[in-house]
């Protein structure tokens, strides 16, 4: 009896899965990550989502670090910061003069934004190990970008390999989207629009928060953000974004943004309540270096209540681990993808 159960639960994945390629557009994490993964919406907001936070080598260029093990760097401010994993912060007044060409911390996010900004800009594509959460069922896939969006093949269901049975049912879902790429090219142009809000919401971010320096963790410089009251959120989605507060774990060495944890402190209501609204949520993200000035979404786990759908591509409930990145090939199709996929498995598999 066991067994047919979990078969049957096993099955039941596989045929979720297949509804999904065939139209739901919720369920890829693979976008860059995006805002609400970036600041927390920074994804995932983050991440595009298949880049939804759509949604990518290894070890060796930092993909299977975690994003406060991937850098480590001595403090540029070592008088101006408390020391290692102090929580005390120090005032910008309270500098010697020494300390005056020191940036601000507002001025020091006002860099690492253009420096994401700038990356986002980069056409690579990847290869990658995802982990993500799916209702109850935790599933492993290799995901691969394309020019015509994400190809996943499914590897494992709650750690478990799947199946002779599940592995051909698989396969005939990748036949699938090959064969009718429509499904896929929709959620392309979702997260392509997911990706412009994303980048719009980040370029608000030196003026939509108040940035204060916080100590370093593990020699990355920690900064607290919340709400600039003189801020004015130009669209909804600013308005759930300029409603977060938490903290910020930059490599000063390279001027990135390595974690972001936030929380929702007030309630959004849009049009008193009549068009949506979001009463609570936390976003958090990881970035780690894979390549020379790349950097990609490691890890992305967003909560959110409320009705108020604010990208296409990223979940309310969302939580992806990301790991084993590798260039592909930029202009790489389906059919390549998916001869690359099966590599993968085999390695994959191979490992486990």
């Amino acid at each position: 009896m066991l067994k047919k159960a979990k078969k049957a639960a096993g099955q039941s994945t596989i045929k979720n899965r297949r509804t999904e390629d065939s139209g739901s557009l919720a369920m890829v994490g693979t976008r860059t990550c995006v805002f609400l993964a970036v600041l927390a919406a920074s994804s995932l907001l983050l991440v595009r989502a298949s880049h939804a936070l759509s949604g990518d080598a290894a070890k060796e260029t930092g993909g299977r670090e975690s994003p406060r093990d991937a850098v480590r760097v001595k403090s540029p401010f070592p008088e101006f910061i408390s020391g290692p994993g102090s929580a005390e912060g120090v005032s910008i007044t309270d500098q010697s003069p020494d300390q005056s060409s020191m940036p601000t911390a507002g001025e020091l996010m006002s860099t690492v934004i253009a420096n994401e900004l700038s990356d986002r800009e980069q056409v690579l594509k990847w290869i990658c190990l995802i982990e993500k959460r799916a209702g109850k069922q935790t599933l492993t896939e290799v995901q691969v970008e394309t020019k015509d969006g994400p190809l996943f093949r499914l590897i494992a269901i709650d750690g478990t390999a799947l199946s002779l049975d599940q592995k051909h049912q698989d396969d005939a879902r990748i036949e699938r989207v090959i064969k009718d790429p429509r499904p896929l090219l929709k959620l392309k142009q979702a997260e392509d629009q997911d990706e412009q809000k994303l980048q719009r919401l980040m370029s608000f971010m030196p003026h939509a928060f108040v940035y204060e320096y916080d100590g370093v963790e593990e020699n990355l410089v920690r900064i607290k953000f919340s709400p600039n009251p003189n801020y004015v959120p130009p669209t909804y989605e600013a308005r759930v974004i300029h409603s977060l507060a938490g903290t910020i774990l930059i490599d000063s060495e390279h001027k990135r943004l390595t974690r972001v944890a936030g929380q929702l402190i007030n309630r959004v209501e849009f049009e008193y309540g009549l068009l949506g609204r979001v009463d609570n949520g936390t976003v958090e993200f990881g970035r780690v270096e894979v390549g020379p000035q790349q950097w990609k979404t490691a890890f992305i786990n967003i909560h959110f209540s409320g009705r108020a759908a604010i990208f296409k591509t990223i979940n309310k409930e969302q939580y992806e681990r990301r790991s084993d990145f590798r260039v592909v090939s930029s202009d790489i199709n389906l059919s390549e993808a998916k001869d690359l996929l099966y590599s993968a498995h085999l390695s994959a598999s191979q490992t486990q």
